[in-house]
């Protein structure tokens, strides 16, 4: 019976398993093609990570998380880890003595994407046949290279940032939340995870939370292990958390409180969590009743809310609590990682057919899956419409359910496949090949439309040749000194150029914030005012850009208009305008 179809028994799985990988990186030629020869897409977090490698292989300090060639001499403090540096670092020093620092860092944004996606697939796939068979496998594999949520996630080529870690890291939590059996093991190795993932970077964190209530809400109803499985959980959390904070930060800061990174309010987070978790099971010895050990488990969160509400207040606002409200409403506004669903339905449906429905889909097609398997797969379930709610929050937050979407689709996928019933068989059909081809149905639907990404109000439009490395490589044509520039390209000047910077997209310095927009979009007072407050030699345009509006000083500038303290600086970059102040 297993083996009555085409990737339903594990001789053709096997078979396929090596095609679906390397049709995976073959997908990926073109975008390595575009990066070596041109240095082309990589986004400011990915030029900013290879910045921080390369600063940490020429002698910066582990502990110096300080970008210090971003509005000097103060700097711009970092809250990303080294954790993702240490390894990157290595790689980029065996590429070094190959092909140089700049190739060899191109070099790193191939390989160490594709690294990240086979390792996913590999553990997707593996998960999904566990629980599902070799078909289901089979299309999660499938969809992995085909939806472009998952393969640009952090596994496209060019993407540095850690975002593919922290998928990788969540796929594992819920592996060991779900499948059966070594309850202590699978416990431990979740809280591992989950404290990695925590110092990474905290945007996991409401996933990390969710495993832990789910892990709660099993020990309650008394399934077999819950109990041993919690608190392997909750000691390994608790116990790594410290040792990783550690591990990245200097001494000197460890009681210093922040909310973007491992620091003394989340510890104590952990450890209260370990706390409850304990006094959970050990009540329930004696409490077997599901309706007991809840009204145990509200009480002691009640208790632990109340001891660490005062600790952790301050960042229940959120990481931009620091930056003006005039900041937020412009320039976050412009963050479309922030935006919600919503806006994408009503502004980008190029984006909200390529991106959003299929995951939707893909969750409306495993409900049904578990509805019919009675429950069966439910803790899944959990995850993808924890994320599918909160993305018309944020649309980033799709990030909670995404490291199971391909898990789901092959489940929902194969079980679709399976139905006798025609019209059931045909909509399970009809959805598979639509995630299969959203993304052609996006640029199908920007192609007859005219209503791409395009533009909005009061945001920078650079065009793709400004953000070429090569191109901002240009700027070394003049002496080494201080750039006004748009925020979306300042970390590429960084990696690209010998010169230092006013802006970058990130949220530890209001100043790097507001001088890469707000300036362009106003007045030449606002924009002389903030180029002599930051000491800047140059100003930065890409040609042709709107910002803000056409009348803006920055929309000038790009489009040719001159100034008598500004004189052009001849480069050899066609689609960049360099200004030299003169004082």
């Amino acid at each position: 019976m297993a083996k009555a179809g085409l990737f339903q028994s594990r001789e053709s799985y096997r078979l396929a398993l090596p095609v679906m990988v390397f049709l995976y990186l073959v997908t990926q030629i073109p975008r390595a093609k575009e990066l070596v020869l041109k240095g082309a897409g990589l986004t400011p977090d990915d030029a900013m990570r290879l910045t921080e490698v390369r600063d940490l292989l020429n002698g910066q300090g582990w502990y110096d998380l300080f970008q210090h060639r971003v509005l000097p001499p103060g700097g711009l403090s970092m809250h990303w880890s080294r954790y993702i540096d240490g390894p990157m670092a290595a790689i980029m020093s065996a590429l070094q003595p190959l092909l140089g620092p700049d190739m060899a860092g191109r070099g790193l944004a191939i390989i160490w994407p594709l690294v990240m996606g086979v390792t996913f697939m590999l553990m997707s796939a593996r998960l999904t046949r566990q629980l599902y068979g070799y078909r289901a496998a089979f299309l999660s594999l499938l969809v992995i290279t085909y939806y472009e949520l998952l393969s640009g996630s952090g596994f496209g080529v060019g993407s540095t940032d850690h975002h593919a870690v922290q998928i990788i890291l969540m796929l594992g939590i819920v592996a060991m939340v779900v499948l059966p059996g070594r309850p202590v093991l699978r416990g431990v190795v979740a809280g591992g995870c989950a404290a990695l993932s925590l110092a990474v970077g905290l945007e996991m964190i409401l996933v990390v939370a969710l495993a832990g209530v789910i892990l709660v809400a099993t020990y309650i109803v008394g399934a077999e292990g819950s109990g041993k499985r919690l608190m392997g959980f909750a000691t390994a959390l608790a116990a790594l958390c410290p040792v990783l904070m550690a591990g990245q930060l200097s001494p000197a800061l460890w009681n210093v409180p922040v909310c973007d990174a491992l620091s003394p309010p989340l510890l104590a987070v952990t450890f209260a969590a370990f706390a409850c978790s304990a006094v959970i099971v050990a009540t329930g010895r004696w409490l077997s009743a599901p309706l007991a050990r809840a009204a145990v488990t509200l009480a002691s969160a009640v208790v632990a809310a109340a001891v660490l509400l005062p600790m952790v207040r301050p960042c229940l606002a959120g990481p931009y609590t620091a930056l003006s409200e005039e900041i937020q409403r412009t320039v976050l506004a412009q963050i479309e990682e922030i935006r919600p669903a919503g806006f994408f339905f009503l502004n980008d449906g190029g984006r909200a057919i390529s991106l959003l429905l299929p995951f939707y889909l893909i969750t409306a097609l495993f409900a049904a899956t578990v509805v019919a398997n009675r429950g069966r797969g439910i803790v899944i379930l959990a995850f993808l419409v924890f994320g599918g709610v909160l993305s018309f929050w944020q649309i980033r937050m799709l990030n909670m359910g995404l490291p199971l979407a391909a898990l789901a689709f092959g489940a929902g996928g194969a079980w679709a496949l399976e139905q006798h019933r025609t019209g059931l068989r045909n909509a399970g059909v009809a959805a598979v090949l639509f995630v299969l081809l959203s993304k052609p149905l996006g640029v199908g639907f920007i192609t007859l439309t005219w209503k791409g990404p395009g533009p909005i109000t009061g945001q920078t439009a650079q065009s793709d040749q400004c953000n070429e490395i090569d191109q901002l490589a240009r700027l070394d044509e003049a002496p080494p000194g201080i750039i006004f520039n748009p925020i979306n390209i300042g970390p590429i000047i960084l990696w690209a150029t010998r010169h230092s910077i006013t802006s970058a997209p990130y949220h530890r310095s209001a100043d790097a914030f507001a001088n890469g927009l707000l300036p362009f979009s106003g007045d030449e007072a606002a924009l002389r005012e903030a180029v002599e407050r930051t000491k800047s030699d140059y100003i930065l345009l890409c040609k042709g850009d709107i910002t803000g509006t056409k009348d803006s000083i920055g929309s000038q500038l790009a489009n040719g208009a001159v100034r008598a303290w500004l004189a052009d600086v001849p480069i050899s970059a066609p689609n960049l305008r360099l200004l030299r102040v003169i004082r």
